[in-house]
């Protein structure tokens, strides 16, 4: 503990990363919503495999919110907890620099509006998350010092599975569809200028300028963004990250 701080240590798509948490919020927020879904668990039975989705706008901490619960889940129920993201499920580099969408009327390359839904392989997503409700399996992972794809990266095998990803609680066709296999829903939002400038700096760190930062988020992510948050599916809870980094629901 550190100046009212818990510090963890997480590999994030190959990269690691120091998360500082607000004591008050692990011990008010988080231990609690840990509580409840192992309540959820408990009362399922061993044999029924609990789902948990993150979804919100991309730099809402998703991710890392995602691995908090694995650790407090572990440390804290009986039911083993592994957290998993959804950008494994990217279209690889050599189909997103070879296909493109229409938008408003416009020919977009794939590639340059790389995170947006239609980059994403839907139709591996939902057969995967429809097996992961009785078998293990394994999942692919996004490497972001390569910026694509590894295939069958994870072995899963959790009884709680919390499945992170910006377009989980989308309510547009298909993308809706998901929440049939799904237990529990957290949606995390931020205001917009936090998470444009926390865009930017993950960007950043994965090897643009920033300049070119700036321009891709203010292209694709700001976008996203916008769409996240006007279609959204109900959920089970919501936190709001504040621009100090504590969490309200």
């Amino acid at each position: 503990m550190d100046n009212d701080k818990t510090v963890y240590n997480f590999n994030v798509n190959s990269f690691h990363i120091k998360a500082e948490y607000d004591t008050r919020d692990i011990n008010e927020i988080f231990i609690p919503l840990v509580r409840r879904i192992g309540e959820m668990k408990k009362n399922a039975g061993h044999s029924h495999r609990i789902i948990v989705y993150i979804a919100g706008p991309c730099g809402a901490g998703k991710t890392t919110v995602s691995l908090l619960l694995e650790s407090l889940m572990n440390a804290n129920t009986n039911g083993s907890a592994q957290a998993l993201g959804m950008d494994g499920f990217h279209y690889n580099n050599e189909y997103l620099n070879s296909h493109y969408i229409n938008r408003n009327g416009e020919k977009i390359l794939m590639r340059d509006v790389k995170g947006s839904a239609e980059t994403y392989d839907f139709d591996k997503l939902r057969k995967k998350i429809t097996a992961l409700k009785h078998d293990d399996l394994y999942w692919p992972s996004y490497d972001r010092i390569i910026h694509d794809v590894v295939e069958d990266f994870i072995f899963v095998n959790g009884q709680i599975v919390i499945i992170e990803g910006n377009w989980l609680l989308l309510d547009e066709p298909y993308w809706r569809d998901l929440i049939e296999f799904c237990d529990f829903g957290i949606f995390i939002n931020a205001g917009r200028e936090i998470l444009i400038s926390r865009l930017i700096e993950r960007k950043v760190m994965g090897g643009l300028s920033p300049e070119e930062a700036k321009k891709f988020v203010m292209r694709s992510d700001s976008q996203n963004i916008d769409r996240i948050l006007n279609h959204r599916l109900r959920c089970d809870i919501e936190l709001k990250m504040k621009e100090d980094g504590r969490y309200e629901s």
